[in-house]
């Protein structure tokens, strides 16, 4: 008797469903089966109602136009996923142009690295940096212009100490040395640097150039 209580409960409540749906004749057929299975309350008060509804609505051809109805209202489930492979194609379509955009800026990014950083080859055969090049540059203009172009050379303050000037040098020379620069003219861009140091870490030298201007690169 459980089992038949069970699905009689089951019987009962897909005779709602389809009573709450229009579709009548179903509902009467349902609350009946459920009444054969096991008497539950309340479910012969359904089969009343569902009974009257039916009569009301014109019988079983009104319910079959009903649930012929019913049909025609149903969504079109069979069309979803076509709409959501639609839709996945566009999410994928998507990524795969921003993934091309990214692609493309990253490219950008590289292509102005590499024109930034590309080596052009020396007299000697070795290559060299626009930012070795540029050094060169600095130090062989800093030189013109007379009086003081050992500072500018190095570029330090008249009132640098002794460590300063070493310090300065240091760095110059390591940049402009023969092994390290092939650019052209970084040579004699390392000897300025180099006449500018002797003069001004002598006490002597750099005294007679503070005061004369001697000795200039």
């Amino acid at each position: 008797m459980e089992v038949n209580k069970e699905e009689a409960a089951r019987c009962r409540d897909i005779g709602a469903a389809a009573l709450r749906s229009g579709q009548t004749a179903r509902a009467v057929k349902m609350f009946s089966k459920s009444l054969k299975l096991y008497p539950l309350p309340g479910v012969n008060a359904l089969l009343q109602q569902a009974e009257k509804k039916l009569q009301s609505d014109g019988g079983g051809s009104t319910t079959n136009n009903g649930s012929s109805s019913n049909e025609n209202t149903r969504p079109n489930y069979s069309s979803t996923p076509s709409s959501s492979s639609s839709t996945a194609n566009g999410f994928a379509s998507s990524r795969s142009s921003s993934s091309a955009s990214m692609n493309n800026a990253t490219s950008a990014t590289a292509s102005t690295t590499s024109s930034s950083t590309t080596s052009a080859t020396g007299a000697d055969g070795r290559a060299y940096t626009p930012a070795q090049q540029q050094i060169v540059s600095h130090v062989l203009k800093a030189k013109e212009g007379g009086r003081g172009a050992h500072y500018r050379v190095l570029g330090i303050e008249r009132t640098a100490d002794e460590a300063g000037i070493k310090k300065a040098y240091r760095k110059l020379a390591l940049k402009l040395h023969p092994d390290k620069n092939s650019a052209p003219h970084a040579d004699e861009a390392f000897k300025a640097v180099g006449l500018a140091y002797a003069t001004l870490s002598d006490t002597q030298k750099r005294t007679i150039y503070d005061r004369y201007g001697e000795e200039d690169p």
